[in-house]
């Protein structure tokens, strides 16, 4: 891993943070129409991680957490993961299919499926938002489910991607269904030398 890590200013958060929102109201149209229920979904923060800090954010590598992962590949290669800590993948559970599940051993076909649409669904409006400020063509993949510890579950993309990922742009995104609140974080991680190419399409980059 080197040690270039790229710094974005805040006038480029805010560009990354509109792309984001429009992704997560895309998705939250979607989820509405999925479940027949009105849902919310807002982005409080968006930040760009050297990718060992990245577990961090899901409460450390040991964490159990709900992974669902989307190849992308197109004009860049890249993986989209949703990051649910446990807590967070049974609430939403509750939201989208109106039960929860208490271990994670037992999900069942259902819950996995509802799961992987979730990702599915974030994913594919992200990038819809997405291929708009870049003119990049992003083509996703069929969403897996990895339930695990963080540190496992962040190792998928890196087996993929290879060991010198330096980054990942981190989308904070709360759901909101009445007085429901779940939390989760949205990874848009990047092949690394692709990773120039999509900031400098996105025109954020400073010169």
């Amino acid at each position: 891993m080197t040690d270039r890590i790229l710094e974005l200013s805040a006038h480029q958060f805010d560009v990354l943070k509109e792309i984001s929102n429009i992704g997560a109201g895309n998705a939250a149209t979607a989820l509405a129409q999925l479940i027949k229920h009105p849902i919310k979904m807002t982005v409080p923060a968006v930040q760009i991680l050297s990718f060992d800090e990245v577990a961090n954010v899901a409460g450390g590598a040991d964490a159990i957490v709900a992974g669902i992962l989307l190849e992308v590949s197109g004009d860049l290669q890249a993986d989209l993961l949703l990051l649910l800590p446990w807590s967070q993948a049974s609430s939403i559970l509750a939201i989208l299919l109106d039960q929860k599940t208490s271990s994670f051993h037992d999900l069942d076909e259902i819950e996995i499926s509802a799961l992987e649409e979730l990702g599915n669904i974030l994913a594919n409006s992200f990038l819809t938002a997405l291929a708009k400020f870049t003119k990049i063509n992003f083509l996703p993949h069929v969403p897996s489910l990895a339930v695990d510890m963080a540190g496992a579950v962040l190792n998928l993309p890196l087996a993929r991607l290879g060991e010198s990922v330096e980054q990942a742009l981190v989308i904070d995104t709360k759901f909101h269904k009445q007085r429901q609140s779940v939390d989760g974080y949205f990874l848009f991680i990047p092949r690394p030398k692709d990773l120039e190419k999509f900031l400098h399409n996105l025109e954020v980059v400073s010169r």
